[in-house]
């Protein structure tokens, strides 16, 4: 058995694929690229935009593959009239809704079967984008030249949050600063951020330590690769063209677990001969960090007692 299939399930009875389409070859524009584009996006109720962003970013890519993560507008439908005309594109659905997580996981593992399979070269580029217009596509090619100039695994873009509200703001730079203690030595500026590219061969491994809930995969990923030793840039500072938020705090809370729990699933998994950062500064941080907190309530418990 193939030790993956030990560490999750998937039901694969909600899960259609729509077939991709011949691949015309790897030419776009005057440019012959030696890694291939792959553009993977989620997509859950965008009716309203879907259509428009898969257009703008066909032109980007060699292969463009939306999921539609069981949405109950017509988000499928703007897709399925999108595809016709577009033989590069391909659509994977999820029948009931599983959540963006599983809506990436879908697609990577399609990706890494591909892979393995000897379709797809480990130096193939991934794009991840949002459906709902909020990454800027047209710094793509510089971002992809940066990817490859840098002989990066991953390129996480670090979103200009200015516009954003300060409690998300403030949000964000917990998270980061979180995944950059978790992470052992990458520094995260902007670790939420969904507008990425990974080399394939990069990404198939870390799927292996890959658990995912809700909105848990953009800051599960990053922790593992910083853990395995990858090579991340979270430097380049993006331009945000609109501002949208789904999650809540109960969201924030389990990103926050999600990270500690990759960290500790690499270290637990990983193959022997493979050195990972210890576990133990991140450990004693975290308590050092409960005390301050616990400290002052458990002053008021005890002058409380003591009044009564």
């Amino acid at each position: 058995m193939d030790p993956r299939d030990r560490h999750r399930r998937r039901d694969v009875a909600l899960v259609r694929v729509v077939p991709r389409q011949p691949d015309p070859g790897q030419l776009i524009g005057d440019v012959v690229s030696t890694s291939k584009r792959i553009a993977v996006v989620p997509a859950y109720n965008e009716e309203p935009t879907v259509r428009d962003v898969l257009g703008k970013l066909y032109s980007y890519v060699d292969e463009l593959v939306v999921v539609d993560d069981g949405s109950t507008d017509a988000t499928r439908s703007e897709i399925e009239c999108f595809l016709p005309e577009h033989p590069r594109a391909r659509m994977l659905v999820h029948e009931v809704n599983q959540g963006m997580s599983e809506a990436y996981y879908l697609a990577f593992t399609d990706l890494r079967q591909r892979l393995e399979d000897g379709e797809l070269s480990p130096d193939d580029l991934v794009y991840t984008i949002d459906a709902d217009g909020q990454h800027e596509l047209a710094v793509l090619d510089e971002l992809r030249q940066t990817m490859v100039a840098e002989r990066l695994d991953a390129l996480i873009v670090r979103r200009d949050l200015s516009t954003y509200p300060p409690y998300k703001q403030a949000g964000n730079w917990v998270m980061s600063t979180w995944a950059t203690m978790w992470s052992g030595g990458v520094r995260y500026h902007d670790v939420e951020s969904g507008y990425r590219i990974f080399r394939l061969g990069a990404l198939a491994e870390a799927l292996d330590y890959y658990q995912g809930y809700k909105y848990s995969e953009t800051v599960e990923v990053a922790v593992v690769m910083a853990r395995l030793g990858m090579r991340i840039n979270n430097e380049i500072l993006v331009p945000v063209p609109i501002f949208r938020s789904r999650t809540r705090m109960k969201d924030v809370v389990i990103d926050l677990a999600a990270m500690v729990a990759a960290a500790f699933r690499v270290t637990l998994r990983r193959p022997p001969s493979q050195p990972v950062p210890s576990l133990l500064p991140p450990v004693l941080a975290t308590i050092g960090l409960a005390l301050v907190a616990l400290t002052p309530l458990a002053l008021m418990r005890r002058a409380w007692v003591r009044r009564h």
